[in-house]
């Protein structure tokens, strides 16, 4: 059951990916190596995983929190988050960073003043690397 979920997410992330290929390009990226520096300088950010919770339990970027993606993100949702804090969001999704873009366009729009996606390959790109997962 749990493969099928996750071939299930899979199939809509590259659904979503593929009808909203360019994401928002007006929300700047953050390369790989960027946020690796910004990890390995202990700077003050917030790092979300918007992908499903049972693909976050299988392995995140270290440090990262789980928040999957959801149609309408509320204050109560990040009411945690300084509002002027670094965030980086990021998913699996692909070109478009579908899942992680929405999210960041949905923090902007509650307010948050600095807010990055990490650019397309993601979390996959973060793996090849070899850089450390949780």
């Amino acid at each position: 059951m749990k493969k099928v979920m996750a071939v299930m997410a899979a199939l809509l992330c590259l659904l979503i990916a593929t009808a909203s290929f360019a994401g928002h390009p007006e929300i700047p990226r953050i390369t790989i190596d960027e946020l690796k520096k910004l990890i390995d300088t202990k700077a003050d950010i917030i790092i979300l995983d918007a992908q499903q919770k049972a693909i976050y339990d299988k392995g995140h970027i270290k440090g990262a929190l789980s928040f999957p993606w959801k149609v309408e993100v509320t204050d109560a949702d990040v009411e945690k988050f300084p509002t002027n804090k670094l965030i980086v969001t990021y998913c699996d999704c692909g070109p478009g960073e579908s899942d992680s873009s929405d999210l960041a366009s949905q923090l902007i729009g509650l307010g948050f003043e600095n807010v990055k996606i990490l650019g397309d390959p993601a979390i996959r790109g973060w793996k090849k690397a070899g850089y450390p997962l949780e």
